[in-house]
């Protein structure tokens, strides 16, 4: 594929389209990236694609060829990329194609190689395993943009082996794995690297180090996986006192039919422009609003410090809340702990709440608007986090469920008064 780090369609296809296709087939897809920097580069652009019988003005980037099909932009990629593979390894698979112009890059890219496809005897090889989620920043960075110059480099002699760590146990394996390398669970993170004796964790590490190793084990005659046999059967068997449903799964069912219902009437009722909730301020409903939201930020506070601080929670008698915050979905975009995201949102919750009564400005009047739309907000997200927890992760979270059921409380309480600044305004 020829591509240009100034394209932000090369970018997609690179970053979003390819590597699950290179996880799909492993060793069965071998793609070699040919950047763009020079005016010679593109002048070879335009011969490969002359020889294709595309005309220069319809060449673009990017622009990808499996075997006698040219695939050019982000559209036609996606689209017929993975038909195409199908249909080739069905047929016994494809070389690159016979050009001059591809022949060039390609040796260009390793000088030390004189294959880029097919098996040769007796050639070392360095298989890697790369514990990795696709929520994860981090390991995005390593699979889109650390290992696909190095497999373009060494070619067949580097064998990647991906591990998705989706479900609950999926992260207990991965603390298995990291403690067989003496690596306590505080310190192991995603993504998580390990080559011959070696483990390298982030996308600061990875990058700095495995290019390295690489060399050093191809000069000794390459490395083979680590022996992980009894990880490997714990995988394959299940365990007999494993429970059908993960301890916690009724609670967070009925969790998620509270905050189900209590979506379903706010939204109707702001639509319909009447609540059955008191829309008139009383000062017992904002005490109880006050005490509920400290109560939100308290909770999201500890879930912060849990996940921040790398520390155990205290679960309590129902669910395993550690094996929730261990999981990749303990972070929004593998980059924000959700903890703190809470904390957030109950920080802003607040505010508002204290300048709709403390000022007396046009703000101070859509203040309960901003309240309900932030709770809106929240109890969505709380929603499907909560679905993740016993059906994806197979572990149920309480400091979680009470987060959710109090952020669905604020939502309904702040219905009506919400309500109510809309007919003023419109007053």
């Amino acid at each position: 594929m020829f591509w240009s780090d100034t394209c932000g369609h090369c970018h997609y296809v690179l970053e979003e389209i390819l590597p699950p296709l290179q996880i799909k087939y492993g060793d069965q897809l071998e793609i070699t990236l040919v950047e763009l920097v020079t005016a010679e580069d593109l002048d070879r652009l335009y011969q490969t694609a002359e020889a294709f019988g595309i005309a220069k003005e319809q060449v673009g980037v990017p622009f990808l060829i499996i075997g006698e099909r040219v695939l050019i932009g982000s559209e036609q990629i996606p689209a017929e990329l993975p038909g195409l593979i199908e249909t080739y390894l069905a047929t016994g698979g494809v070389d690159y194609a016979d050009l001059l112009p591809i022949a060039s890059l390609i040796d260009a890219s390793d000088p030390d190689s004189t294959s880029t496809s097919g098996e040769t005897p007796g050639l070392p090889v360095v298989h890697i395993l790369l514990f990795w989620t696709s929520d994860c920043h981090a390991c995005r960075v390593v699979v889109t943009q650390s290992l696909p110059p190095l497999k373009e480099k060494y070619g067949e002699r580097l064998v990647v082996q991906y591990v998705d760590i989706v479900t609950g146990e999926d992260v207990d394996r991965f603390y298995q794995v990291a403690a067989g390398f003496g690596i306590p669970e505080d310190k192991a993170d995603l993504p998580m690297l390990i080559v011959g004796d070696h483990v390298l964790i982030g996308a600061e590490q990875i990058p700095a180090e495995l290019s390295g190793l690489v060399e050093m084990y191809l000069a000794t005659g390459g490395v083979d996986l680590p022996d992980m046999t009894h990880l490997a059967e714990a995988a394959s068997s299940p365990d007999p006192m494993l429970p059908d449903q993960p301890d916690g799964f009724s609670l967070a069912i009925g969790v998620m039919v509270f905050m189900a219902v209590g979506l379903l009437y706010s939204i109707a009722a702001f639509l319909r422009g009447q609540s059955l909730l008191p829309a008139q301020r009383m000062a017992w409903l904002d005490t109880v609003f006050l005490v509920l939201a400290l109560a939100g930020m308290g909770v999201a506070g500890y879930l912060a410090y849990v996940e921040t601080q790398a520390v155990s929670a205290v679960c309590g008698p129902v669910g395993d809340c550690n094996a929730v915050q261990r999981s990749p979905y303990a972070r929004i975009f593998g980059v924000l702990p959700v903890g703190v995201m809470g904390m957030l949102g109950y920080l802003a919750i607040l505010a508002a709440w204290l300048w709709g009564r403390l000022r007396q400005d046009r703000l101070a009047v859509y203040a309960p608007v901003v309240i309900f739309g932030l709770a809106l907000f929240g109890t969505l997200l709380s929603l499907y986090l909560t679905f993740l927890e016993p059906f994806v992760i197979k572990a149920v979270c309480v400091w979680c469920l009470t987060s959710a059921v109090i952020i669905t409380l604020l939502m309904l309480l702040s219905l009506g008064p919400s309500l109510q600044a809309f007919r003023a305004s419109e007053d």
